[in-house]
């Protein structure tokens, strides 16, 4: 570095003008906003009954899959005792399309005070803005944005209203502080399971219920309930063994999603393919979220298939043979499940108490994952195939995954609860 840099540096260092023009322009580029607790603002309305009302961030189709649909399914099941519905939309607005598959819905502006007993407000661009909140509107939040959402709109009822704080159910699908590093937002999701007014928690698997009491959280009244396969998965489940399995690993791939490790799964297929004996006689195909092609060596390159419709989706299931699906939270996930019961050899993780292996013959989970553990369970899995091609078929599958037994077997309790 020159004297007169390092002059021009020490100069800078003593200038106040130039220490508050840095500090002027330096924040005002800084994003000092957390975008999912944006103000969410309420008014009264004189509202006769109860009015059952399910925060959501969206019901765009291209959302709803996995928590968003499993949410809407337990809604339709409770909203059926309310005369009054209402679906709130808290991050984005549906279109057309979106909303024409809710025509019994009426689609209502968060300014109008509609008297409609089914609604749909999307309150997304709520600047100055409110939204209509009577006393006895009751909350069933879905995320924990929408649960601190959900709690300071019981407090303002409370307060506004002079009215003991209502129930609200806390429908829990995953240990969400863990979606973010040690930030805000870590801390904000977990304020919302310590919430100290009557909160009811549903937890998506008895497993993350046993997660959240292991870690020292308490709820005024809780259920828990299994996965169950998707009623348009099923049918295709009578055709496994009828088409021969291939030489063909699936892997659940979503780079944008921290938690399933879509990088060290890609790292494991590196070392794999300079393994594998057999290995141009194989071939790897990746679905849940579309990215570029991804040649991991040895002439094997990682097609993606994206977000696949239900029918090609189950028929990949059908043909291939090996299945990889990770995900680095207490939650089982959906992907596993699916895989094991169409008859693919499973290689996943454990995380906390979760261990997956005595879900379903079909399923390995390791313990420790690295790229050189998941590559050699991989070939171990190939050559377990190739001795055997049917390994995988012959399964018991009269689990509650696939029977038709109801999954939510506490909703009588729970209504009762809110009334």
């Amino acid at each position: 570095m020159s004297d007169m840099v390092e002059k021009l540096i020490r100069y800078a260092k003593k200038s106040r003008f130039i220490k508050k023009l840095y500090k002027t322009t330096v924040t005002s580029y800084l994003n000092t906003h957390i975008g999912e607790i944006t103000p969410f603002n309420a008014r009264t309305v004189d509202l006769k009954e109860k009015r059952i009302n399910l925060i959501v961030p969206s019901i765009n189709q291209e959302h709803v899959f996995g928590g968003i649909s499993t949410a809407i399914h337990f809604f339709n099941l409770l909203s059926g005792h309310f005369k009054n519905q209402r679906i709130i939309l808290t991050d984005s607005s549906p279109g057309p399309e979106d909303i024409a598959r809710y025509s019994e819905y009426e689609f209502v502006l968060p300014e109008v005070d509609s008297l409609s007993t089914k609604q749909i407000v999307a309150f997304n661009d709520r600047y100055n803005k409110t939204v209509p909140i009577g006393k006895d509107d009751l909350f069933i939040a879905t995320s924990w944005w929408t649960a601190y959402i959900a709690q300071k709109l019981i407090s303002w009822q409370t307060d506004t209203y002079s009215v003991e704080p209502n129930k609200m159910v806390y429908f829990i699908q995953d240990y969400e502080p863990g979606f973010y590093q040690w930030s805000s937002q870590y801390v904000l999701a977990d304020s919302t399971y310590k919430y100290n007014g009557p909160q009811i928690a549903v937890f998506n698997t008895a497993l993350l219920q046993d997660f959240f009491h292991l870690n020292g959280y308490t709820f005024t009244e809780q259920y828990s309930f299994e996965p169950k396969i998707n009623h348009s998965l099923k049918p295709f489940l009578k055709q496994v063994g009828d088409i021969a399995k291939k030489k063909q690993i699936l892997i659940y791939g979503r780079p944008s999603v921290a938690r399933n490790a879509f990088n060290l799964i890609i790292e494991a297929l590196r070392v794999w393919v300079w393994k594998q004996p057999d290995i141009h006689e194989w071939s790897v195909i990746s679905a849940g979220e579309s990215h570029s092609d991804i040649d991991v060596g040895n002439g094997i390159v990682v097609k993606s298939k994206g977000k696949m419709s239900l029918e090609d989706y189950a028929n990949t299931l059908l043909e291939s043979s090996i299945g990889v699906s990770l995900m680095v939270s207490p939650h089982p996930s959906y992907p596993p499940l699916e895989m094991a019961h169409f008859g693919l050899s499973v290689i996943t993780n454990h995380y906390a108490n979760k261990d997956l292996t005595s879900w379903h013959d079909n399923i390995t989970s390791l313990r420790n994952i690295t790229p050189d553990a998941l590559a050699a369970e991989l070939c171990n899995k190939c050559v377990e195939f190739s001795l055997n091609p049917t390994l995988g078929l012959n399964k018991d599958l009269s689990e509650s995954y696939v029977s038709e037994e109801e999954q939510f077997p506490f909703k009588d309790q729970l209504i009762r609860g809110l009334f």
